[in-house]
Formats: structure tokens, C-alpha cells, sequence
């Protein structure tokens, strides 16, 4: 089967990565959108009542690919609720998965979104993989929220972290077999 890509993206971020992604791999790439475009008060809402998003129809299905490569902004430590509803809706589909992001980043963050998606679906990824704009900020704005969460990529950003987003490839590609967050 032909690998695919599946994203949401709030700030554009992870749609670069995304872009990036579907570049070096050579594979279709679809977005996850939500049916009204989204204020960032709502993602605060949503990560108090834990409410799944009102996603816009796909026009892919999933079962026709593999791997799948997952990506989404992190919200508070959790996995954006768009992506989390869609992971939800085709978690019986996710057999062969991985998940990659760019986020401010955090101290043992991709264990927990690890064991997030390990909770959503029946399978665990085969990799999961955090890109830290923390790492791309100057020192004196680094762990500033206010700061990572204005961050716009660029494609020179994005390749920046070339090596993590080879092994990512590799690992998502590659390892089937081997269920081991990156």
C-alpha cells in the first residue's frame, strides 16, 4: 500500500511540516479541517470539557493506505482536538501509524502523546516524534509560551531538523513490526 499523510494544522506549522514531509516521501497528503474555522479561545474550551470537533467530511479513506503518518499542533500537553476526534472516528483504520508534530516541546511530552494514541486505537504507533520550536527560538524567548505559540515556520525552519525528520521517515516507513515510540 502507499503511505499517506493526514494533518491538522491551527498556525501553519504543521502544515509546513506536513508540505516537508509529503515532499520527501512522495505521497498524498490530506488535511483535516473542522466545519467553522476556529478561534483560539476555543482550544481552550475544548481542552477543559474535552469535546471532540466537528470535523468537515474527508474525501480519502484510510483503509486504503498505509503507513499513515499523523500530524498535529499539541494543545496543553494532549494532541489537538481536531486530529484527536479524526483519530477517534478511524481508529479501527489506524493499523499502521505514526505521529509527528511541531510544538513548542516538552520533557517527556512524546511519552505521554505515545500513550494517548496507544489509548485512542487498537494499535500502537510505530513512531512518534516531537520537532521543538523551543530549539529554533533565541535563548531568552525559549520555554515562553508567548513566544512558541507566535512562532511561524518557514521551510528553512522545517529543515533545520532534518536528521530527526530522516529517522522519523525511516521509522514511520519501516517498522511495521517494531511498535517503539521514536
Amino acid at each position: 500500500m502507499k503511505p499517506l499523510i493526514v494533518y491538522y494544522s491551527h498556525s501553519g506549522n504543521n502544515a509546513k511540516l506536513a508540505a516537508e514531509l509529503r515532499d520527501r516521501i512522495g505521497c498524498p497528503m490530506y488535511e483535516i479541517t473542522e466545519r467553522k474555522k476556529r478561534k483560539s479561545f476555543s482550544i481552550f474550551i475544548d481542552f477543559l470539557v474535552k469535546r471532540d470537533s466537528r470535523l468537515a467530511p474527508v474525501d480519502f479513506d484510510v483503509k486504503d493506505y498505509g503507513p499513515v503518518i499523523l500530524l498535529a499542533p499539541v494543545w496543553a500537553g494532549k494532541i489537538a482536538a481536531p486530529m484527536r476526534t479524526f483519530i477517534k472516528k478511524e481508529k479501527a483504520n489506524l493499523t499502521d501509524y505514526s505521529f509527528i508534530t511541531i510544538c513548542s516541546g516538552a520533557t517527556g511530552q512524546r511519552e505521554k502523546l505515545a500513550a494517548e494514541l496507544a489509548a485512542l486505537t487498537p494499535q500502537k504507533p510505530a513512531a512518534v516524534a516531537e520537532l521543538w520550536i523551543n530549539n529554533l527560538l533565541p535563548e531568552e524567548q525559549r520555554n515562553k509560551i508567548k513566544y512558541a505559540t507566535g512562532f511561524k515556520a518557514e521551510r528553512q525552519h522545517i529543515q533545520e531538523f532534518d536528521e530527526e525528520i530522516k529517522f522519523f521517515i525511516e521509522m514511520a516507513l519501516h517498522t511495521k513490526k517494531q511498535n517503539a515510540p521514536l
